[in-house]
């Protein structure tokens, strides 16, 4: 064959080889180039996705649990919005508003309350709820002896599917400031179990349970109500430490935190310290030590602080701003009452340049004969030393550091404080007879009335003091048969102050509040918790979550 001849056909042979070996390889790349893009997109899909998904849970980190479980009976949501149950009313700082309850009418006598409830609604096991689970869930939580007294109630009556009567014993305008304090339960498949398998009408419902670890809500599809962007909300039961470190790991998106820790800054985190009505004080025994004892034994009586000059000073005298700034890192405000804020506070009682400090708290002891006649540093009089101890919850960093900090202030005036440490169980057998640190508030009057109702005296936590005014009783009375709001609030101002006596720090002064507590919050940035109300009294940080339908993912 001709030499030209074969080359040719050999180069056409390369050129034919290297060509396909070219379109090949060009095959592949396009091939792995396809793979990768679609490997990139895959990713791509499933980030959008877990976005998707993170988007509508929020992992929380709080406090505790509810120890009697997630019932209303045994007293869960009493102090804070349940969201499992729903409630007649809702009261986001102090504005009462309906939620389960469409409307109510009060009988002339002021002793027979008609709600009618919505026809709409229904449990997360898909059963309407009727008016008969209210009358039902009441009477319950009456009989249960819970921190909520309805002993008021002689009975409550189903009218038919969505009317329901309270029939009280006495006329009680400020019924309605219990009726978003309980949460209503099925009457049908309510048992002693129901704390750990709750069926609510809330906008959510209990899925998981690990007691002393995590509770896993979500949406609860039958909920009447604005259907929430937040569909799973994830509960972590963790002490501050925990949580804070939870946070540090990004384990989290809100956590609950103290003033302590709410100074120090996490990457990813914003600082939402909330205003409340969380007030932080000292309960005193308002009577002296004339050997009488409670029924139990306790004695009764304090023979320093049962002088009301001397808790006059105390309430003039101690400087909040220096409490807020030294004991809650500034994460607070001055306490004057357990009414600051509300719709029924007297402002003529807050404290101002003219009735307060140092000079005028000195006036007052030496007035009533308080004086320091042996140059010790103490106040005496009748041979009675100007002393006594300061009780406060020993687990509680709070009311610890606000002992001490008030017993250092208490020596400027010739008071000596001995801060001690105890159990709460061991308060309980001395308070009678000792002052000790206590925090309270919410939006209801009747806190007021709980802790200085001549009544409520020897209650439990209520009244421990054993105050008693008649002119304040008289006043309350006068609220609770009144036909409108306004109208209670006037008289619980009146009670506070009437410009000669009161249950107030210009008046007897039965107990000395010093600082609201903000709540404060390290937020996950880019979620959203809405237009927090002033916060009441809650120690486990679920209050957070009232508003819940307001949240969202920016």
């Amino acid at each position: 064959m001709n030499y030209n001849k074969m080359m040719t056909i050999a180069l056409m042979s390369v050129f034919l080889l290297t060509g396909c070996s070219a379109k090949a390889e060009a095959q592949n790349t396009e091939s792995n180039s396809s793979a990768e893009n679609s490997e990139s997109a895959s990713a791509e899909t499933n980030a959008q996705e877990a976005e998707t998904v993170k988007k509508t849970e929020v992992i929380a980190a709080v406090n505790s649990e509810p120890s009697a479980g997630w019932n209303p009976i045994t007293g869960y949501g009493q102090r804070y919005d349940p969201i499992l149950q729903s409630t007649l009313t809702k009261a986001y700082g102090g504005e009462i508003t309906y939620d389960l309850a469409t409307g109510y009418e009060v009988s002339e006598d002021g002793k027979d309350w008609t709600f009618t409830i919505r026809d709409d609604a229904r449990y997360s096991n898909g059963e309407k709820v009727l008016a008969s689970d209210v009358a039902f869930t009441y009477e319950a939580v009456r009989d249960n002896s819970t921190s909520l007294d309805l002993n008021n109630i002689s009975s409550a009556e189903a009218i038919d599917d969505t009317t329901v009567v309270f029939h009280l014993t006495e006329p009680d305008y400020t019924f309605l400031y219990v009726t978003y304090k309980v949460g209503i339960v099925p009457e049908a498949v309510y048992d002693d179990n129901y704390g750990e398998n709750p069926i609510g009408s809330g906008a959510f419902k209990l899925v998981q349970w690990e007691k002393g670890q995590q509770a896993v809500w979500e949406y609860n599809e039958y909920y009447y109500g604005d259907e929430p962007e937040i569909k799973k909300i994830v509960l972590l039961f963790m002490d501050d430490d925990a949580a804070f470190l939870a946070a540090q790991k990004g384990d989290v998106d809100l956590v609950y935190t103290n003033q302590n820790l709410a100074v120090q800054e996490i990457d990813g985190y914003h600082m939402m310290n909330i205003e409340s009505i969380d007030n932080y004080g000292i309960i005193f025994p308002t009577v002296t030590d004339n050997g009488e004892t409670a029924k139990d034994g306790q004695p009764i009586g304090n023979n320093v602080t049962g002088d009301v000059a001397v808790r006059k000073a105390l309430s003039v005298g101690l400087d909040r701003e220096s409490l807020i700034q030294n004991v809650f890192n500034g994460y607070g405000k001055p306490s004057y009452s357990m009414c600051d804020t509300m719709p029924w506070f007297n402002e003529e009682t807050a404290l101002n340049e003219t009735n307060s400090g140092l000079d005028t708290a000195l006036q007052i002891l030496e007035n009533a004969g308080w004086t320091d006649t042996d140059g010790d540093g103490i106040r005496e009089k009748d041979g009675i030393n100007a002393e006594f101890t300061l009780l406060y919850t020993a687990n509680n960093a709070n009311r610890q550091a606000m002992a001490m900090a008030v017993a250092e202030q208490a020596k400027e005036l010739g008071i000596v404080i001995h801060p001690e440490g105890a159990a709460n169980d061991d308060i309980k057998t001395r308070f009678y007879s000792t002052p000790y640190v206590f925090g309270r508030g919410d939006y209801t009057p009747n806190e007021f009335y709980l802790m200085t109702a001549t009544d409520t005296i020897g209650s439990g936590w209520s009244n421990t003091g054993y105050y008693s005014n008649p002119a304040v009783d008289e006043y309350m009375k006068k609220a609770m048969t009144c036909k409108t709001t306004e109208e209670v609030y006037e008289y619980y101002k009146l009670a506070q102050w009437d410009g000669t006596t009161g249950a107030s720090l210009i008046g007897d002064a039965p107990d000395c509040w010093l600082v609201r507590a903000d709540h404060c919050y390290f937020v996950r940035d880019g979620l959203d918790i809405g237009n927090q109300p002033i916060q009441p009294h809650c120690a486990n940080g679920q209050v957070v979550l009232s508003n819940i339908s307001e949240w969202k993912w920016n």
